[in-house]
Order: structure tokens, then sequence, then C-alpha cells
């Protein structure tokens, strides 16, 4: 049975609903770029007791679970799997079985994020990366400086910078990208941007209608990410 796309423009194509059910179905990739629910619950500390709630599906169980569900599922000669400090250890013996391990990249975001504000402010993230892929141009370092968007410009509470995301795609040079958490789309945008093929899926309709209305503007902001 084939999927009908919530959105295809030729060269994006996005799918609304769970990953777990629709990856099956779809073609080898040769890179998956994803930042899925990285499984803190978080509520920062400084909106405690003002209405806070946790991102969506980001419980720890939860997200370990979905992680197990879905990076078997993945057909792809590459991997680069955002993470936090205190997820990484799950991540990678998850996508040990399955994809030869390769490094962990830093991705330094300049400012500290979410997390507890008596403590120092976490201002960086990791990618996994795993597989078969080579980059190409130069041997570049593994720490990578790129300032995270702007909270007035976000389309999505865990973005990731535009640019960031363009040079992940740049570097490992795919025919083809699939992010089965799209989010707001960003990694979608990025691929367009560089020129490839890309296929999301995303869960949360409203974020599926927002990254419909992002790839059918005729501008796109550079500094929009998630």
């Amino acid at each position: 049975m084939t999927n009908q796309p919530y959105y295809s423009d030729g060269t994006v194509t996005l799918y609304h609903g769970d990953c777990r059910d629709i990856l099956p179905t779809l073609d080898p990739v040769d890179l998956v770029l994803t930042d899925p629910p990285y499984g803190i619950n978080y509520v920062s500390n400084h909106t405690v007791g003002r209405g806070a709630k946790p991102i969506t599906n980001d419980g720890a169980r939860l997200s370990v679970a979905l992680q197990r569900a879905v990076i078997p599922l993945l057909r792809a000669q590459h991997v680069l799997w955002f993470t936090r400090w205190d997820v990484w250890p799950d991540v990678w013996l998850e996508l040990g079985p399955w994809f030869p391990l390769r490094g962990l990249l830093v991705w330094d975001k300049g400012d500290p994020g979410m997390g507890d504000l008596d403590h120092w402010g976490p201002s960086y993230e990791l990618i996994a990366s795993a597989g078969f892929g080579k980059i190409t141009g130069g041997r570049d370092q593994s720490v990578l400086r790129f300032p995270k968007p702007p909270a007035s410009r976000r389309f999505h509470p865990t973005e990731k910078p535009q640019a960031l995301l363009q040079y992940l795609i740049g570097k490992l040079n795919p025919g083809t990208v699939l992010d089965p958490f799209a989010g707001g789309g960003s990694t979608l945008l990025a691929a367009r941007m560089c020129g490839v093929s890309a296929v999301g899926v995303e869960v949360l309709e409203s974020n599926c209608e927002v990254i419909a209305k992002r790839l059918a503007q005729d501008v796109l902001p550079f500094e929009a990410a998630a």
C-alpha cells in the first residue's frame, strides 16, 4: 500500500504519520539526518509553577522505546542523529548493531540551551555519526560552531540552524535525505537548498502544516531551522 503524501513538490515529500508505520514503505536513502525526541521530559526550572509543559513525546522511556523501534527500520548509507550528553549512550547502543559507528560530532551553539538553571548552561549538543558515508572536501574538525536560531525566528522548540544542516548535508553529498522526525521541517528545507531530494515524516499534523507552508514559500528565511 502506498502512503499518500501530505506535501510533495517534486524535490521534497512529507508524510503525516508515525514513522514506525511509514519507514517500511519507503525506498532506501543515502543519508538520515534527524533530531528525534531526546528523552529528557524537559521543563525548565525557570518556568516551574507557570504552566510549563514537557516537550511532546520526550519522556525518557518513551524516547528509548521509540529509537529502538525506529533505528532497525532505517535503510541508509549514513546516519547523523542529534542527541544530548545524557542520552547519547542509548543512541550509541541502538545504532551499533545496525551501522558502523564513526564518531560523535559536537555542535557548539554558542549560548546555553535548555537545562538546569542552577548549573552550567549546556552550550553544545552531540551528533552521533554512523554508517558508510565519506565526507567531501577537507577533513574538518568535529566541533561545529554554528549559532542557534533566535527564538523570534523559530518554527519548532528544538530548531537547528539552517546553516548547520546544510553543512552536514554538503559534507556527505547524498543524493537523498530522510528525516523521520521532521519537526518544523528544517532538514527538508536544507536538503532542498542543497539541491538534494528529501523525504520527511512527522507525527503531529500541526507541524506538518508548518512544514508545508515553509516549503511552499517563495522566499525561505535563512535562519529558520528545526
